[in-house]
């Protein structure tokens, strides 16, 4: 991995709006609790981050944005910024899981330990959660499952068993409030953390990881992660074909 790849970073795919900007080994962050001003917040928090520097100045090598799952209008916002930067500046992006932003998150809070395995979830506020599994070893979450969505009472609490594999699992994320109506077999939990949000300085490290291994897109190809209904997102390609 590459410490040195200088990363724009944007997360707002839950109440939080969080932005980061990676430059060497310094990070520069902004996050706060925002609901339903992520559009504004966000552009104030760029200028704040970038100061008197123009954006075209700052050497940038990447573009990251959460790609979800969580809020439509949040999802909008965040490929909607990093679309129009890496359009604007000529810079490749990484769409990282929200839910892998979140474990990471969770490992540099404390929230979770290393070697340990992360259920990581977001409260859908439609009788359902978010959810995914992370292998916090390695220090980086590694994807045991993708992203997905169901009833509380749904979760595989089989596979989940099967795959933390008596290592301790955490549970971080909003989803973590509906922890009561979770199904039986599920192990037990070594920690919950219902407050914590995904934070961009967590995307850091994961886009850095997928820039070395050359895991990026161009701007057209910028996507939010839905798994579930919603109006699919147009590439700028798509777009130019629908007017």
């Amino acid at each position: 991995m590459s410490d040195g790849t200088a990363v724009l970073a944007v997360e707002t795919a839950t109440d939080a709006c969080s932005v980061s900007l990676a430059l060497g080994g310094e990070v520069r962050s902004r996050h706060e609790v925002v609901p339903r001003q992520h559009q504004q917040r966000l552009f104030a928090f760029l200028r704040e981050l970038a100061g008197d520097t123009p954006l075209a100045a700052l050497g940038l090598d990447l573009i990251a944005y959460g790609r979800g799952p969580g809020s439509f209008t949040g999802l909008r916002i965040a490929a909607a910024a990093a679309q129009g930067l890496a359009f604007s500046l000529g810079l490749p992006v990484a769409g990282i899981p929200t839910l892998a932003a979140q474990a990471s998150t969770a490992l540099r809070q404390g929230a979770a330990a290393p070697d340990a395995v992360v259920l990581s979830t977001i409260d859908a506020r439609i009788g359902e959660l978010y959810w995914a599994l992370y292998d916090t070893g390695g220090g980086l979450p590694r994807a045991l499952t993708a992203p997905a969505v169901c009833r509380p009472g749904a979760l595989p609490a089989g596979a989940i068993a099967a795959a933390t594999a008596g290592r301790p699992l955490y549970l971080v994320g909003s989803g973590a409030a509906l922890a009561d109506a979770f199904p039986a077999g599920l192990p037990p939990f070594a920690g919950a953390s219902p407050a914590l949000l995904p934070e961009a300085e967590d995307l850091v490290p994961l886009a850095r990881a997928s820039f070395a291994a050359g895991a990026i897109g161009s701007a057209d190809a910028v996507s939010p992660l839905y798994v579930q209904g919603g109006d699919r997102w147009k590439t700028l390609a798509e777009q130019g074909r629908a007017q």
